[in-house]
């Protein structure tokens, strides 16, 4: 088959020490399986908010493999106009480029962005191959948070009226719908108001560790970490993320005079500067910035739990959830829905409340005092990720998916 890979917002495997996520993990498997892959994607790169290309261009990494990069106009913020006119440009260029390249057989684009998936969606109908939506975030739901705090709400949904009706109409259209949880593939069925069918599927992100056996002495922060129990967050430092909440937690632990705690915040992004000035009186809380995948692994395996500090999106599964788990990280979490009913049902972690600086601080104060307890939860942690997050399986299973919804219309065509 020659597929196309549609998917903007993770890192794009430019080189060795990029972490690879969801879309390269499936080309790779797809690759292995025999097919081409066509992944397009966008110039700018969300995490560090930098360009990776100044035009639109090719990346040939084999001669199955072509990554196609096309420029909007950036943004800064997550949550933003500047982003949301991004995405459209990118997707409008989409929409003249594909007509240039040679026909795929079958489709797989994800949400988000619901713009550059539309697109995707009517050329797959246009041109009569069959179309996977993956379901990874709730776009353009996820708009409205801001504005409901703002009594804002009404007025988005009509603002953002036409995107709700693309929404409905490229799930409608899709052949397959999948989703990185149970919790998004119910929304995306609930918009269009079927149950779910045969062709749906839920396949969660998981991670592939490259380092699980890694040799830490060279670790740069190995000396900070001597003999301190190390509380992590690895990620984009965006406004989805409650990361002045763990401050405000470090420093009701410095006051109480705990001084074997560390928090280590590795990322960057638009609340990085702001952090970095609250911290300068916090000896318990390290920033870095941006770290290599290598190092965030070395910190990872260095750590004593991972935190998911999320302005909750009800049943999302984030990527860095499974993340923290193939290093057999108990998780202190603040998702809701389906994410937390896992945490609590396997033990392998410590749910909060959305914005509860008092929970968060109970969570690390009760993980950090009972040694046995965390032992425990980082046991269930590795037996969670080994059953239900290990990448060569998800992504297996998923490419053969994709091979059977292929088959599945081909077979419905003769």
């Amino acid at each position: 088959m020659n597929v196309w890979l549609i998917q903007s917002g993770e890192p794009l495997p430019l080189n060795d020490d990029i972490r690879k996520m969801r879309t390269a993990l499936l080309a790779d498997v797809l690759v292995e399986r025999g097919h081409s892959v066509y992944w397009w994607s966008s110039a700018f790169e969300h995490q560090r908010k930098i360009w990776l290309s100044e035009k639109d261009r090719e990346f040939h990494f084999s001669p199955q493999l072509t990554l196609r990069v096309i420029r909007g106009c950036g943004y800064r913020g997550n949550i933003s106009i500047a982003r949301y006119i991004d995405h459209k440009i990118v997707a409008t260029k989409f929409k003249m480029q594909s007509r240039r390249v040679n026909k795929p057989d079958i489709v797989v684009t994800s949400m988000p962005c619901h713009q550059l998936a539309y697109e995707s969606m009517l050329y797959a109908r246009l041109n009569r191959v069959p179309l996977v939506v993956d379901i990874r975030d709730l776009w353009p739901d996820t708009f409205l948070g801001p504005l409901q705090k703002a009594r804002l709400y009404k007025l988005g949904r009509i603002a953002l009226a036409l995107d709700f009706a693309k929404l409905s109409y490229l799930l409608q259209e899709a052949d397959s719908l999948v989703a990185m949880s149970q919790g998004c593939l119910d929304w995306g069925l609930n918009k269009i108001g079927r149950p779910q069918g045969r062709w749906d599927k839920v396949f969660y992100h998981g991670y592939k560790n490259r380092l699980k056996n890694a040799d830490l002495g060279d670790f740069d922060y190995l000396d900070k970490f001597k003999n301190k129990q190390v509380f992590v967050f690895v990620g984009t430092f965006g406004d989805s993320y409650e990361l002045r909440l763990i401050l405000e937690v470090a420093r009701r632990f410095k006051g109480n005079g705990k001084k074997d705690l560390l928090f280590f915040l590795a990322g960057t992004g638009e609340q990085y500067e702001r952090l970095k000035a609250e911290v300068a009186d916090l000896p318990n809380v390290l920033l870095p910035g941006w770290i290599e995948a290598s190092d965030i692994e070395k910190a990872l395996f260095s750590s004593w739990a991972g935190i998911v500090p999320c302005n909750s999106v009800k049943n999302a599964a984030p990527n860095k959830v499974f993340e923290y788990l193939s290093a057999g990280l108990p998780l202190i979490s603040s998702l809701e829905g389906e994410m937390a009913d896992l945490i609590e049902h396997h033990a392998m972690g410590l749910n909060y409340r959305p914005g509860d600086a008092e929970g968060l601080y109970n969570c690390i104060q009760k993980l950090s005092t009972n040694s046995g307890l965390r032992s425990k939860m980082a046991a269930n942690a590795s037996r969670f990720y080994e059953e239900f997050g290990d990448a060569d399986r998800i992504y297996a299973e998923y490419a053969e998916h994709v091979e059977k919804v292929f088959e599945h219309r081909k077979s419905r065509k003769s």
